[in-house]
C-alpha cells in the first residue's frame, strides 16, 4: 500500500532539521509526505530533498489566513515541489455565514489553483460535526463547494465527532479524495495502528474514490516510534 506521512506527526523533528526529518520518513518506508509548513527551505531546496529521498509531495496543509492573503505564493511553492493538493486544515465557525464564507473561499481558490495543476480541499476535525440549521458543517461544505474541491477526511475526527467513519465516507463518495489514517481507541484517544477500533480494510472499501492515504499521529505516542509502527502495520 502506498502511504504518505503528514509531517505534523513529527513536527519536532522538522523544526530541528527538515532535511534529516525527510530522510527519516523515507527510511521508515513512506512514499510521500504532506507538509504542514516548509521550514526555511526554498522550493528548489525542498524539491531537491524530496528527490534525494525518493519521496513525493501530496501537498500542504495551508492555513485559511494564507489562502486569503498569500494564495499565489503558496501555489507557486507547491507547484515547484510537485504537490497535487493544497488543503485548509482548520477553520472556526461561529455562524452559518462563516461556513458559507469558507465554502466560497475554497471555490474561488480552486479556480485559481487549477491554473497551477493543484486541487484545493478541506480537512475536518470534530468541530465540523457541529450543526447549523440541522446540518453538519462538513455536510454544508460538501454541498456548497464545486465538484473540483475535495475533502481530506480524517477518520479519527469523524469518529470523535460522533459519526461512523465507514458510513460517512460512503456518503461523501467522490468528495473523499484524500484519507487521513488516524487510529482511535476505546477511550476516544489517538493510538497507533492497529491498537484501536478502526479497520483499514473497511476504510478502503468505504472510500473507493480515495487517491491517497496519509498517516497522521497525534496524542501521547512517541512521534518517531509511532511513524515506524504505523507504516509497518499498514503496509502489511
Amino acid at each position: 500500500m502506498d502511504l504518505s506521512l503528514q509531517l505534523w506527526s513529527i513536527k519536532d523533528e522538522t523544526a530541528k532539521d527538515f532535511r534529516k526529518a525527510l530522510e527519516f520518513v523515507a527510511e521508515c518506508g513512506y512514499s510521500g509526505v504532506e507538509f504542514a509548513g516548509f521550514g526555511d527551505l526554498t522550493a528548489d531546496e525542498m524539491k531537491s530533498e524530496l528527490e534525494k529521498n525518493n519521496l513525493y509531495s501530496i501537498g500542504s496543509h495551508t492555513s485559511k489566513d494564507l489562502f486569503e492573503n498569500a494564495l499565489i505564493e503558496n501555489l507557486e511553492y507547491n507547484k515547484a515541489i510537485g504537490s497535487k493538493y493544497m488543503i485548509i486544515p482548520h477553520a472556526s465557525y461561529e455562524t452559518i455565514e462563516d461556513v458559507h464564507n469558507v465554502a466560497k473561499l475554497l471555490n474561488e481558490s480552486a479556480k485559481i489553483a487549477k491554473e497551477y495543476g493543484i486541487k484545493i480541499g478541506y480537512h475536518n476535525h470534530a468541530g465540523e460535526f457541529e450543526k447549523f440549521d440541522g446540518k453538519y458543517i462538513l455536510d454544508i461544505l460538501a454541498e456548497e463547494t464545486d465538484d473540483c474541491v475535495i475533502l481530506e477526511v480524517d477518520v479519527f475526527w469523524v469518529a470523535k465527532g460522533g459519526e461512523c467513519p465507514y458510513e460517512y465516507l460512503r456518503k461523501l463518495g467522490k468528495k473523499a479524495e484524500l484519507i487521513h489514517l488516524k487510529q482511535i481507541d476505546d477511550n476516544g484517544e489517538n493510538s497507533t495502528w492497529p491498537n484501536g477500533t478502526l479497520e483499514l480494510s473497511k476504510i478502503k472499501e468505504a472510500a473507493p474514490y480515495a487517491k491517497y492515504f496519509i498517516v497522521e499521529q497525534e496524542g501521547t505516542a512517541e512521534p518517531k516510534t509511532a511513524a515506524k509502527e504505523n507504516v509497518n502495520y499498514l503496509k502489511k
